[in-house]
């Protein structure tokens, strides 16, 4: 690690909690400012004095801290994506943002100003993205200077070694310089390189290299202290995600399943029950209006419930609004056998997907309210109901029925790791349009690639999916 890494990640701590204070006093006194005033006369007179205020931001800025040091906005390394590091601090932010939603509606207590909770939301994640821009931009311009530069040696026979000299001459922003390309390992070139060039990485770039060259080059980098990267064989890119722990002294490798564990888990809760509730109290308009257009539309029940398969293979009751003729619905205490051997018959002659789903975009047994509130994704609000109860979350893979599961191949096993979810990778990207396969790949990436921010984007997209989606049936 460069002495110029350390001070700019070093830096970048005190300079977010730096932000975020003063994110929340710009929002205080922009309320309390002459100009607002005149276009917006506050209602209101705020309980806390400044200097208590600033308290409770100062608290609320550690724990968005917290969040960030969790998503891995700390992690010493050369430079990020921009884009990757954007979205993992609006992430966090929104996250904090959230927290605070929360506390105020457990504690039945009505924060006094709206105005003040969004302007200090919108200026965090303005003041916090600058700062850090700021701050990259000048560790941008001393690479390119040569400053904090990493010396790569590449070791090893292959054309990953040539790919990666081309990536890294392309992306010089990235901060690493290719000094050597060697195929050999050899000891005394290794130290020629070392002398004359200076070497701070080697990376192996043969995951079939024989074990007595790897273990030679491992002695070389730890006798001059150099970092050691390596590209995995098939086996160990399969297991990416792995825990080290220790028995009595033998270590285990343990296969971490998705990376949605322990903090994680407890954070995707949080963010599940407040997003429920809030998401509730948005739509209820349009579940009254839903509910009482179904009962005119269509005499039955206006909710529909069906059992599907969630995490570790549990069933569980799913809620939907009722878009189907009751003779029609398979669910429990609805249409029955008969229902079952009409759905059976629609299988086997117009089913629109590939796989063990069954999917058809002009089902005959949908009311004409079933056909709207299908389009919109209506139909699925009540799956609210779910995810307080803990059976569903807001994201993760689509729940299917026990009888489609009974059809899945091994590998799609996988899919039971997390909670099924109201939306997902899948539906936002192509739903219905998609085959079982490509959508089974997609949640099982979610799977292995868990994060806050990539819910974040998830959420995004998903309420921009229900303006323009056109694969929901």
């Amino acid at each position: 690690m460069k002495r110029s890494e350390l001070f700019f990640d070093a830096v970048l701590l005190p300079l977010d909690f730096a932000a975020l204070l003063a994110a929340g006093a710009a929002a205080y006194f922009l309320r309390t400012s002459e100009l607002v005033q005149q276009v917006r006369p506050a209602v209101f007179e705020l309980d806390l004095p400044v200097v208590d205020y600033m308290q409770l931001v100062t608290i609320v800025s550690m724990i968005i801290i917290g969040i960030f040091a969790l998503q891995g906005l700390y992690a010493m390394q050369v430079t990020r994506r921009l884009l990757e590091e954007v979205t993992r601090i609006v992430a966090g932010i929104t996250f904090g943002v959230m927290l605070v939603i929360l506390y105020i509606f457990l504690s039945a207590e009505l924060f006094q100003s709206r105005f003040i909770l969004l302007a200090a939301y919108a200026f965090g994640l303005v003041f916090v993205i600058f700062a850090r821009y700021f701050v990259r931009r000048i560790q941008v311009a001393l690479l390119a200077r040569g400053f904090g530069v990493h010396r790569i040696a590449l070791v090893g026979n292959g054309r990953y070694a040539h790919q990666l000299a081309r990536l890294f001459r392309r992306w010089a922003h990235l901060g690493y310089r290719v000094v050597a390309v060697q195929e050999v390992v050899r000891w005394d070139l290794l130290e020629e390189l070392y002398r004359e060039r200076g070497i701070d990485e080697v990376i192996q770039t043969d995951p079939s290299m024989p074990e007595e060259d790897n273990l030679a080059l491992l002695d070389f980098c730890d006798k001059y202290k150099i970092d050691y990267k390596y590209i995995p064989n098939l086996f160990e890119a399969h297991a990416a995600n792995v825990r080290y722990r220790q028995i009595g002294g033998i270590p285990l490798m343990e296969l971490v399943r998705t990376p949605l564990e322990g903090w994680g888990r407890v954070a995707k809760r949080i963010m599940d029950i407040v997003g429920s509730v809030v998401g509730m109290i948005v739509v209820s308009p349009i579940l009254l209006v839903t509910a009482i257009t179904i009962k005119l539309d269509c005499p039955g029940p206006v909710l529909y419930h069906q059992t599907r398969v969630g995490r570790n293979k549990k069933p569980f009751k799913v809620y939907k609004f009722r878009s189907m003729r009751p003779e029609f619905c398979t669910g429990e205490d609805f249409g029955g056998a008969k229902a079952a051997s009409f759905e059976q018959e629609l299988r086997e002659k117009t089913n629109e997907r590939t796989g063990p789903l069954f999917k058809m975009r002009h089902d005959p047994r949908v009311t004409r309210v079933g056909r709207v509130i299908r389009k919109w994704r209506i139909d699925e609000l009540p799956q609210f109901i779910n995810v307080l109860r803990g059976e569903m979350s807001l994201l993760g893979p689509r729940p299917h029925l026990p009888q489609e599961v009974e059809r899945y191949a091994k590998h799609q096993q996988k899919l039971f790791t997390l909670k099924p979810g109201m939306s997902g990778m899948a539906q936002v990207s192509g739903n219905a349009g998609l085959t079982f396969d490509q959508e089974v790949t997609l949640d099982i990436g979610y799977i292995e690639h868990w994060s806050l921010r990539l819910d974040l984007i998830l959420l995004l997209k998903t309420a921009l999916l229900l303006l323009k989606d056109k694969n929901a049936v």
